[in-house]
């Protein structure tokens, strides 16, 4: 999954503006999510694009161990990496003042993990 974050084609801050269940399973929803960009981090990214991912939303759903579950909530300010317009989200992290910072100051500090983006500590 962090492979697939790393080489998505979008890469931005944006917010939520709407979330869409699409359909449910007894391993979770399929969510469509639509955000509004903010700052974009790679080339070519439309004032709003798509993106789908999992949630887990009942009790009667079992988590399956090998799939990222996402939480995309209306009105959430992220840093969000997706495959293409419409295709799968590949992390998604609530934006707090260190990741915005470090993302337009230092974006090289940026990896991630199990669906989310983390900055790593500065070298000495």
């Amino acid at each position: 999954m962090a492979l697939m974050a790393e080489e998505s084609e979008i890469k931005a801050i944006a917010v939520v503006t709407n979330v869409r269940r699409m359909s449910g399973g007894a391993n979770g929803s399929f969510t469509h999510v639509i955000f509004k960009r903010i700052q974009a981090f790679s080339p070519y990214i439309p004032k709003s694009f798509v993106g789908g991912c999992t949630t887990y939303d009942h009790r009667w759903q079992k988590r399956s161990p090998d799939m990222v579950y996402f939480k995309p909530r209306k009105g959430h300010k992220v840093y969000v990496t997706i495959t293409s317009n419409g295709g799968a989200i590949t992390s998604y992290t609530k934006l707090n003042r260190q990741l915005e910072t470090v993302l337009k100051e230092q974006p090289w500090r940026i990896t991630y993990s199990k669906g989310r983006a983390l900055v790593t500590p500065e070298d000495e």
